[in-house]
């Protein structure tokens, strides 16, 4: 295995692992006696609706785990399309974990004077790597490597209840499609603006197929809850319509709402 292999197979397993100690944490924060008491007396809807969540998130733990898992597999060199594909899943999962974490308030500061530098630079940091996936992916040859390599990895409709999750895949795949004029070619100053939604969604694309894909490993019953968890995840993440990119209109109007809204004191929004 060369040296780039490794550091995505190193890069993914950690993501997982990351992913898997906050979700661990999570289910210690709401299987504490404090989450009952935190509660309304009695409301078994309010559990039902923390166990929906903490079952979504662990479907989120096991899509991350098999995509890790399949990262294992040589790829055969490098090719910047497997590298960006790689690093849009690597972004989703790290975005779950951000996402688990807040939940258990971890890190979360209690004012904006406790927000720590760090928590400042990591949010940079997540766009920073957003504007570099879109950058990459503006080039015809990347896009395009990354479609045909989740084509590939899709496969065939596979029969039985996986057909759903199958087509959902298929749909958001083919949605790559439809929108490709509006990334390919673009001037990345204006598709970075909502790139992270182009990110998330080849990222989301890449552990529905691996979760799906590991399915037939499995014996019976497992097979089963393998295929269910794939179409939760994709009906989770994949149902929403092909990823546009942002225009020169869309950047400026942005900036209008921000001085907008960050420049208005209460009393002038209130009219007083």
């Amino acid at each position: 295995m060369s040296a780039v292999e490794a550091t995505g197979e190193a890069a993914a397993a950690a993501a997982a692992a990351a992913l898997e100690n906050a979700t661990r944490r999570l289910r210690t924060v709401l299987d504490a006696p404090e989450a009952g008491e935190a509660g309304p007396a009695g409301a078994s809807a309010w559990r039902a609706a923390l166990d929906e969540e903490l079952c979504d998130r662990l479907i989120d733990l096991a899509a991350a785990r098999a995509w890790a898992a399949h990262q294992a597999a040589p790829a055969g060199g490098q090719d910047p399309a497997a590298d960006v594909l790689r690093g849009c899943a690597l972004w989703a999962v790290e975005t779950d974990t951000a996402r688990v974490l807040a939940m258990t308030g971890t890190g979360r500061p209690a004012t904006d004077a406790d927000v720590p530098d760090g928590t400042a630079r990591a949010a940079v940091a997540a766009h920073g790597q957003v504007a570099a996936l879109v950058t990459a992916l503006a080039a015809a040859e990347v896009y395009d490597g990354v479609r045909d390599r989740l084509r590939t990895a899709l496969g065939p409709c596979p029969v039985g209840r996986a057909a759903a999750a199958w087509e959902i895949a298929e749909s958001a795949l083919s949605g790559l499609g439809t929108t490709r004029d509006e990334w390919v070619g673009a001037d990345p100053a204006h598709t970075a603006a909502g790139g992270w939604v182009l990110v998330d969604r080849i990222g989301r694309l890449a552990l529905a197929v691996a979760l799906l894909s590991a399915a037939p490993a499995y014996q019976d019953e497992q097979a089963e809850t393998c295929v269910n968890a794939a179409r939760r995840y994709t009906w989770n993440h994949l149902r929403q319509p092909a990823p546009e990119a942002a225009t020169a209109v869309h950047v400026r109007r942005t900036a209008e709402l921000v001085d907008w809204i960050a420049g208005s004191a209460p009393a002038e929004r209130s009219g007083v």
